[in-house]
C-alpha cells in the first residue's frame, strides 16, 4: 500500500461477503451451509477450495438466491486471486439474476474493474452501491464505500470529488480513525509531509498506536527525505540529513520496531542513524 489499500481494500473487500446470507433465503439448508463454508474459505484466502464448492453446488443451488450467492462467491475468490475478468464474468451473473440489485455484485464487478484498471467503471460500481444503500441504517458499510470510491477518485486525480467523498464517510463514521489515516495518505502521496502528519497525529490522538500506523508514520518520513536528497542509501541520508529530520524519521523507526516490526533494511538503518 499503498497504505489505504491495507487498511480499505483487504477490509473492503469482505464488506458485503456474507450478505446474501443474511437474508431470507428459498434456497436448501444444504446450499446455505455450502455456500457459508466457500464463504468461510475465501474469508481465509483458500480461493481455490472457494472455488470448487463453488462449482461443485452451481446446479444444487438453482433458485434465485442461490444462483445469486454462488456467482457473488465465485466473483469474490476470483478477486482474490486477481482473476479480474473471470470475476468480472461471475459479478455480471449475480447482476443478471437479482436485476442489478446484489450490491455484491456491484462491488465485486467494481474490484475487477479496478484491477483491470477500468476505472471509471469500478468508480460508477461503487457509486451504485452507494446509491442503492442510501437508506441502509448500517452507516459503517455506507462509510467505507465512500471511503473506498474517495480512494479511487485521489488515484483518478479528482481530488475535489475524493475531499467530498471522504468528507461524507467521516461525517457518518467519525470514530473509524482508518478515514483520518485514508487522509493523511493523500497528503503524504503529493508530498505534503506537514499537512500528512498533521492528519497521523490526529489518528494517533483517537488511538491509533498499533505498528500499522507507526509503519505508516515511519514509510511517510523516509518517503520525505529520500524525495528531498534523491537516495534511497542509508550512508547518503545520514550525511545529508537535518538533525530535525533524523529526529523526525528516527522517532517513529524506533516506535514502530519496539512494537515488533521485522524490516532488515529499518533495522540496519535504525542501527547506522538513529544512535
Amino acid at each position: 500500500m499503498r497504505k489505504i489499500n491495507l487498511f480499505l481494500l483487504s477490509g473492503v473487500m469482505l464488506l458485503f461477503a456474507h450478505q446474501a446470507i443474511s437474508q431470507t433465503f428459498t434456497m436448501s439448508k444444504d446450499c446455505r451451509q455450502k455456500i457459508e463454508l466457500a464463504n468461510r474459505m475465501s474469508s481465509d484466502k483458500q480461493y481455490d477450495s472457494a472455488l470448487t464448492v463453488f462449482n461443485g453446488i452451481t446446479k444444487q443451488c438453482n433458485s434465485k438466491d442461490g444462483k445469486e450467492a454462488v456467482a457473488n462467491g465465485k466473483a469474490h475468490a476470483y478477486n482474490g486471486k486477481k482473476q479480474y475478468t473471470e470475476a468480472m464474468a461471475a459479478a455480471n451473473e449475480a447482476l443478471a439474476v437479482s436485476k442489478n440489485t446484489s450490491l455484491n455484485g456491484f462491488f465485486e464487478r467494481g474490484i475487477a474493474n479496478e484491477g483491470l484498471k477500468n476505472s471509471e467503471a469500478a468508480t460508477a460500481d461503487f457509486n451504485q452501491i452507494i446509491t442503492l444503500t442510501e437508506k441502509n441504517q448500517n452507516v459503517k458499510e455506507r462509510a467505507t464505500i465512500y471511503a473506498k470510491v474517495a480512494d479511487m477518485d485521489y488515484q483518478a486525480g479528482k481530488m475535489s470529488e475524493g475531499d467530498a467523498n471522504l468528507a461524507k464517510a467521516m461525517e457518518l463514521d467519525p470514530s473509524n480513525t482508518n478515514f483520518i489515516i485514508q487522509k493523511g495518505d493523500m497528503y503524504a502521496r503529493q508530498g505534503k509531509y506537514d499537512e500528512a502528519f498533521e492528519y497521523y497525529d490526529k489518528a494517533v490522538a483517537a488511538g491509533r498506536t498499533d505498528l500499522d500506523m507507526y509503519v505508516i508514520r515511519t514509510n511517510a518520513r523516509m518517503k520525505m527525505v529520500q524525495d528531498k536528497y534523491g537516495t534511497t542509501e542509508a550512508q547518503e541520508l545520514r550525511a545529508k540529513m537535518t538533525p530535525k529530520e533524523k529526529e523526525q524519521v528516527c522517532v517513529e523507526m524506533k516506535k514502530a520496531l519496539s512494537l515488533g516490526l521485522k524490516d532488515m533494511k529499518q533495522e540496519m538503518f535504525s542501527a547506522l542513524v538513529c544512535k
